[in-house]
């Protein structure tokens, strides 16, 4: 450990200010002392006064060389003021130096007492600050990043040793004559330096107590850093994990519908005249039906993608009326359900990105097709309530168990049902969903149909609303 200081024995201040309590105490304690001679009191209560008197001294001062003067100051003071003659240090009866001794050698086992215990006092709870300012600089690191934790821990150190603290990170720092400047190594690396600007309790106790923070900033910092570079390790695996299978599902999902799509144009093309009129449009019929998931599937893969490079949004007030408009043209004429819009009489404005709006619903509504039968009603609903802009798609299916209710918005999770006699998606729509809702500060959520179905609820806060 190298430190840079000045180490003084009295601190010019504290030493005049414990000189003038001596003083004090002492002229008080002749006062006293004189008015129990005019009243008759025995020199026995005399010389126990001035125990008392320095045992005082040693409480109120800062340092045990004032119990010891205060000591030898009360022996003089009895031998000058109350002993024969009067006023003299000289003494006629030889009885009064056993007097003096004993009253020297009392005052200066009660100091030295009164000192110890002083101290004892004073080091117990300088370690009760000392532990309690280590645990609060771990729970500032516990509960913060590493610059704020720094700049905290900066500020719990100068509320302690009374100075204006810094942990600066270079190690070509030269301190200045007025700072301790403690070394910070971290994991066995020096970086830099905890400084101390003038403390106003210098001794080589607030230097060790440095030294033992420098350590600890040190091992918390390490630790933060460890701990970061272990979450960005892990993110990285979940990252190549998620790749892995975003393209695993796609190489296997897309693979079935390309070879079927392949499949029907070969027999076209080879078997065109032998062809009946209804195998022909079953072909075409498939061929179709396959395009469309393709597209599908390629469209919620690009949607995934914008999504885990951190959402844009492009809000703006769109009527509430045009956007079930733009969904209704897209999926109308993908099934034979019954399609109905449940919308308030009056045309409501909402502040969002349309297209991704769009892609929201668009996802509810083909979901809806899929696991409902045919030919129920699918219901496209908004409407207002305390302050929210809510938007429902309800099918009349057999609905979605509990336990799926807690997955389905998760990726690559999706719902078997056995009316469904639709090509599985690659589970992306609803996670897709869910993320364009909640960039727009919503809530998307699951409950059953009391008719029977499912209840898909896209809840917002209505920050703007236009009637």
């Amino acid at each position: 450990m190298k430190i840079f200081t000045k180490l003084k024995l009295f601190n010019n201040k504290f030493f005049v200010l414990d000189s003038l309590k001596l003083l004090s105490v002492l002229i008080i304690s002749i006062l006293v002392a004189s008015i129990f001679v005019r009243f008759g009191f025995q020199e026995a209560t005399i010389v126990i006064l001035f125990m008392l008197a320095v045992l005082v001294v040693t409480q109120v001062t800062s340092h045990y060389i004032f119990g010891i003067i205060a000591s030898l100051l009360s022996v003089l003071i009895f031998n000058f003021f109350f002993t024969e003659p009067l006023y003299s240090f000289s003494t006629h009866q030889p009885d009064y130096i056993m007097t003096f001794f004993v009253l020297f050698v009392a005052s200066m086992f009660s100091s030295a007492l009164t000192s110890k215990l002083k101290k004892a006092n004073k080091t117990s709870q300088q370690r009760f600050e000392q532990i309690s300012l280590v645990d609060q600089i771990n729970q500032t690191f516990n509960l913060n990043e590493i610059e704020i934790a720094i700049q905290k821990s900066a500020g719990l150190m100068e509320k302690h040793f009374a100075c204006k603290v810094r942990i600066i990170f270079d190690p070509a720092y030269v301190a200045q004559s007025h700072e301790i400047a403690v070394e910070l190594r971290i994991a066995k690396k020096f970086e830099g330096f905890v400084l101390l600007d003038n403390p106003s309790n210098l001794d080589s106790e607030t230097i060790k107590f440095s030294q033992t923070l420098s350590d600890l900033l040190a091992q918390n910092i390490d630790r933060k850093r460890l701990i970061k570079k272990q979450v960005e390790t892990d993110f990285e695996i979940r990252e190549q994990k998620l790749r892995n299978n975003l393209l695993s599902a796609i190489s296997h999902d897309l693979r079935t519908p390309l070879a079927t799509v392949i499949g029907s144009v070969d027999t076209l093309i080879e078997n065109d005249i032998r062809l009946k009129a209804e195998d022909r449009s079953l072909l075409l019929n498939n061929i179709s039906e396959d395009a469309r998931w393709l597209i599908d599937s390629v469209e919620n893969i690009l949607s995934f993608i914008r999504v885990e490079e951190h959402l844009q949004l492009n809000r703006q007030l769109e009527s509430i009326e045009e956007l079930f408009g733009d969904v209704v043209s897209h999926v109308i004429g993908q099934s034979k359900h019954h399609l109905v819009l449940d919308l308030p009489s009056e045309n409501l404005l909402f502040s969002m990105d349309i297209k991704l709006m769009e892609k929201v619903l668009i996802n509810l509504i083909q979901n809806a097709i899929k696991y409902a039968p045919e030919p129920s009603t699918i219901t496209l609903k908004a409407y207002t309530k305390n302050q929210t802009m809510i938007f429902e798609v309800i099918d009349e299916g057999l609905g979605i168990s509990d336990e799926m209710k807690n997955k389905v918005f998760e990726r690559f999770v999706t719902e078997e049902s056995p009316n469904t006699t639709k090509r599985k998606g690659l589970g992306l729509g609803l996670a897709i969903c869910k993320a364009i809702v909640e960039a727009h500060q919503g809530r998307i959520q699951i409950k059953d149909n009391p008719r029977g179905g499912t209840i898909v609820k896209c809840v917002f806060p209505l920050k703007e609303i236009t009637v």
